[in-house]
C-alpha cells in the first residue's frame, strides 16, 4: 500500500487536478477508501486534493509498477477494506513522506527509504499523506496471481503472503537503482515504449531486494510511542533542512527532549542508521543536485557543511564512485559552472 495506491495510467497526464470525487473512484477498484481531514463533503467537486502525474506499468500477471508526482494540497488517508487483498507492497519514496501503518505497526518513510509490506489480508492496513508537499514515490504490488510470473517470485509470495504474521523489511537499494527510479519517474510521455522497458527491469530488481531482504529480521517500528516519533521526526527534519550547520548529539538530543544516548538508540530504530550517517547521507545527496546545477566544488563542499573540500571529494567519491569534478566532467557541453 504505497503513497500513490489506487492511481493508474488512467491518470497519465501533468498537472491533473485530483479531487474528493475523483479518489472515489479508485475506492471501488482498489477495495480502500478515503478521509480527508480538512476536508468536507460539500469540497468534493471543486477542491484538489493533489494535482501532478501518476504513471502505471504492469510487467507480469498480478506485478503492478506505478509512479507518482504529485504535489499534495489536504492531507488525506488511506484505509484498506477488511476484504483487500493479500499482497506484497515495495514502497521507495524518492521526495516528500508518508505514514504507513499495519495492525500495530507504524511507520515513517522519509526521502531516500524503501520498505516491503506483507499484506496477509486480515490486518488493519492504512496509510497517511500530509499536505502542503511534493510527493515522488514508487510502489510496486504483487498480488497472489504473480506467482504465477516467475519462478523465485513464486517462492517469495509463497513465504510471505501464506504467513499468518505480515511483517515489514527496510530495504537498502543501491545507488544505481535509485538513478534508474528518478529516470523512469522523470521519462517523458513521448518515450513510452523506452518507460515500459524500464520500468519492467526495475520492477525486476525491486523483487530481487525484496528477496534478498526475506532473510532477515522484519522490521519492528512499533516499540517506538508517537511522542518519540514525532521527536524524531524533529531531528530528521532539521538534519534535512539544514545540512550545513554544525549539528551535536547535545543539541539534537534537547531538540529531540531526550537523552544522546537514547537519541542514538531510538533514531537508529526508526530509521535504520545513526543519527550523522543520516546528516552524511543528506549532505552528499544535496551536494550532488548542486554540482548537477554548475556549481564549483569549492562551493558546494562549504554549502552542505564541508569545511575542507578534500574532506569533501572523498566522501562524495565512496557513495558515488566518482570525484566531484569527475561529476561536472560529465555534464552536457553547455553547463557552465556557477561560482557564486
Amino acid at each position: 500500500m504505497g503513497p500513490a495506491i489506487g492511481m493508474t495510467n488512467d491518470v497519465s497526464v501533468p498537472a491533473q487536478c485530483l479531487t474528493m470525487a475523483d479518489f472515489g473512484a479508485f475506492e471501488r477498484r482498489y477495495r480502500l477508501y478515503h478521509r480527508f481531514p480538512s476536508l468536507n463533503r460539500t469540497d468534493a467537486a471543486f477542491t484538489p486534493v493533489a494535482e501532478g502525474w501518476v504513471d502505471e506499468c504492469r510487467p507480469a500477471v498480478g506485478v503492478s509498477l506505478v509512479g507518482s508526482r504529485l504535489t499534495i494540497h489536504h492531507t488525506y488517508e488511506t484505509h484498506a477494506l477488511a476484504d483487500a487483498p493479500a499482497h506484497v507492497s515495495i514502497i521507495v519514496m524518492l521526495e516528500g513522506s508518508a505514514e504507513l501503518s499495519h495492525g500495530e505497526q507504524y511507520f515513517a518513510l522519509a526521502p531516500r527509504e524503501a520498505l516491503m509490506l506483507t499484506h496477509a489480508g486480515h490486518q488493519t492496513l492504512s496509510a497517511r499523506h500530509a499536505g502542503g508537499q511534493h510527493l515522488r514515490a514508487i510502489n510496486l504490488t504483487l498480488l497472489d496471481a504473480a506467482r504465477t510470473s516467475h519462478t523465485h517470485l513464486a517462492a517469495l509470495l509463497v513465504e510471505l503472503l501464506d504467513n499468518t504474521t505480515s511483517g515489514a523489511w527496510r530495504l537498502s537499494l543501491p545507488e544505481g537503482v535509485w538513478l534508474s527510479l528518478e529516470d523512469w519517474l522523470n521519462a517523458p510521455p513521448e518515450e513510452a515504449q523506452q518507460h515500459a522497458l524500464l520500468g519492467e527491469g526495475l520492477a525486476l530488481q525491486l523483487m530481487a531486494h525484496g528477496l534478498a531482504a526475506r532473510g532477515t529480521s522484519p522490521q519492528q517500528d512499533r516499540r517506538l510511542g508517537r511522542r518519540d516519533r514525532h521527536h524524531l521526526a524533529r531531528v530528521r527534519e532539521c538534519l534535512h533542512e539544514h545540512p550545513e550547520a554544525s549539528h551535536s548529539i547535545e543539541s539534537l538530543a534537547q531538540l529531540a527532549c531526550m537523552s544522546p544516548s537514547a537519541l542514538r538508540d531510538k533514531f537508529r530504530q526508526a530509521y535504520g542508521q545513526s543519527v550523522f550517517e543520516c546528516l552524511r547521507q543528506r549532505r552528499l545527496e544535496m551536494a550532488h543536485a548542486l554540482l548537477r546545477e554548475g556549481y564549483s566544488v569549492q562551493y558546494v563542499a562549504t554549502r552542505v557543511g564541508y569545511r575542507h573540500a578534500s574532506n569533501f571529494a572523498t566522501a562524495f567519491k565512496q557513495r558515488y564512485g566518482l570525484s566531484p569534478r569527475a561529476l561536472h566532467q560529465r555534464l552536457p557541453p553547455a553547463g557552465v559552472v556557477i561560482t557564486p
